[in-house]
């Protein structure tokens, strides 16, 4: 809730969007707040979904071929991360001690453009729907604002209520 947690950073955005009608506000949480006010894409999702969420937006930008393959391959690099990290608790607690990679939480293996593409390839618009709670629409016009070169994107993602 930025409208809130962080509020001169939100009156820069709230600024921007009132000043310039072609900018977009997309608000994201797992419940209704101030900063739904500005939202021009409300989206209230399910606790947890939120990686849902962005893997079905990188899967849209990899099926409508959205992607930039030239800084792709100039600029990033993919990696599969441990899964099983544990839960940030205390070493000693039965959880923590059960997780097999809680010791390793940054590790994992490279891999390719290609097998990120396959490991997103799952998240349809349907799923992301089914999982997340989100409506359709709201969910294509997000990807969409990602997909799209010639928008500019501004992402942040801030804690608090």
């Amino acid at each position: 809730n930025m409208a809130e947690m962080h509020p001169i950073l939100w009156t820069r955005v709230t600024d921007r969007r009132l000043s310039h009608p072609h900018v977009k506000v997309a608000v994201m949480s797992t419940f209704e707040h101030r900063s739904f006010e500005l939202a021009d894409i409300p989206i209230i999702f399910k606790p947890q979904t939120d990686l849902v969420i962005l893997n079905y937006i990188a899967n849209h930008i990899i099926r409508t071929g959205k992607v930039n393959k030239a800084f792709v391959d100039r600029h990033t690099t993919f990696k599969r991360g441990n899964d099983d990290i544990g839960y940030g608790l205390r070493p000693e607690h039965p959880l923590e001690v059960k997780a097999k990679n809680a010791k390793d939480p940054n590790g994992g293996q490279p891999i390719s453009f290609e097998d990120f593409a396959a490991f997103v390839a799952p998240y349809t618009l349907e799923k992301a729907v089914e999982m997340t709670g989100v409506e359709r629409g709201w969910l294509e016009q997000l990807a969409a604002l990602y997909a799209d070169p010639k928008t500019k994107v501004m992402s942040f993602w801030t804690m608090g209520f």
